[in-house]
């Protein structure tokens, strides 16, 4: 047993006939061409992504702001015995939570569409009445309806909701 013990070579003394490994070739410190190309093509793909976002034409376009503000600011939607005026308005259907809705649909043959009208009234899209009438959001719209029979409906509509 001692021989087979004296044959394991020590892992602190170097034996007098050692040779390096061959399992393990030993590397400079240098890039793989593939690491090098990998690299340059990231660069220069970050660097292309990076100039488009300086194009114009690549940056999103503001969206028109829907605001609200309180009674009596709209010159002549306020009536003090009606809640959103005018009474000729589209009521019915239009609302998306508290705000008009903007979309649309279509059929066989017919189409329709929602959309807000965000400056309908010096700037604003929308206006409460908070008052001793009713407590309720006006925002407002145009609806539209085209069917294959000639009926066309172009109306001023308003979304109603309690607050």
């Amino acid at each position: 047993m001692t021989d087979i013990l004296s044959r394991i070579p020590s892992a602190e003394v170097m034996p007098e006939n050692a040779q390096p490994s061959r399992v393990a070739v030993k590397e400079t410190a240098r890039w793989s061409r593939r690491r090098l190309l990998g690299t340059v093509a990231g660069v220069t793909v970050a660097a292309g992504l990076g100039a488009l976002d300086l194009l114009p034409w690549s940056k999103p376009k503001a969206a028109d702001a829907l605001t609200q503000w309180g009674m009596g600011d709209c010159r002549g939607y306020f009536d003090s015995s009606t809640v959103c005026v005018p009474s000729s308005a589209l009521f019915s259907g239009n609302c998306n939570g508290s705000w008009h809705k903007d979309q649309g649909g279509s059929g066989t043959c017919y189409n329709f569409r929602y959309r807000p009208k965000p400056t309908e009234c010096d700037g604003r899209n929308a206006w409460r009445w908070t008052g001793r009438t009713a407590r309720r959001k006006c925002s407002d719209g145009h609806y539209e309806y085209h069917d294959c029979g000639g009926g066309n409906v172009s109306r001023f509509s308003i979304c109603r909701t309690a607050i």
